[in-house]
């Protein structure tokens, strides 16, 4: 399964950013820009991010720029394993100034290349769903959630966007309506492709999620729904 989300997301790897966009009327811009306020609220002055699963590098990109702007110097790793996606961030990241402070690095999620205890936070956005299906059993999800607690500094973070249906009724209901939406317009691009990300959208367990961050030795755990109620952030702190 893993070879064939590679292949799902080489297909659509060029128009990824415009369907994203679209679909979520632009607020997955407001989405990643919470996800980098979490990750950067309370840490230090100097810091060394990995972005797990960093796609066409969008969130490593908010991080950065959220950082600057708090007046904090931070190292940006955006770490992926196809090769599509990062070269589309790479170029991104170089056009915009950034590459001195984002260094883009192919990698496996379930096998960081990075030393253990070297990251002061950790951050991925939209793969966790990925990440839980791609072997059926939800082990894949085991081995990131580990690696990521590895690869922390004591007293580090890890802050995960997704999303998953809301918790409430009426924002549920409303999703079943988008949810169509979301497959016309995916349609266009990867009938294939789309429908399976809409599909773990409905599956994905965030209480799951919770109870095996736990079980990794996270502690301080939270999932903090945003304001859409589809997309939420899992929050957890290795310990000191």
């Amino acid at each position: 399964m893993q070879d064939k989300i590679n292949k799902m997301f080489s297909k659509v790897s060029g128009s990824y950013d415009f369907i994203n966009h679209l679909m979520s009327f632009n607020i997955d811009k407001n989405w990643r820009r919470a996800c980098a306020e979490q990750a950067l609220s309370g840490a230090g002055d100097k810091l060394k991010i990995l972005d797990i699963a960093a796609g066409t590098g969008d969130l490593s990109i908010t991080v950065a720029e959220t950082a600057a702007s708090k007046g904090k110097t931070a190292t940006i790793y955006a770490s992926d394993f196809n090769k599509e996606m990062l070269g589309i961030a790479k170029k991104k990241i170089s056009s915009m100034g950034l590459a001195e402070c984002i260094k883009t690095e192919e990698g496996n999620a379930f096998e960081i290349n990075h030393h253990s205890g070297t990251i002061d936070v950790l951050t991925s956005g939209f793969a966790l769903r990925s990440f839980f299906f791609s072997d059926g059993t939800g082990k894949n999800m085991k081995k990131f959630l580990s690696e990521a607690y590895r690869v922390l500094k004591p007293g580090g973070r890890t802050v995960l966007l997704d999303m998953a249906l809301p918790d409430n009724p009426s924002q549920k209901a409303f999703f079943r309506v988008y949810s169509n939406f979301m497959l016309f317009v995916g349609a266009f691009v990867d009938r294939e492709t789309y429908g399976w990300l809409v599909k773990t959208i409905t599956e994905f367990d965030k209480k799951l999620l919770k109870s095996m961050m736990e079980k990794e030795g996270f502690r301080n755990v939270k999932i903090i729904s945003l304001k859409s109620g589809i997309a939420y952030l899992a929050y957890g702190e290795k310990h000191s």
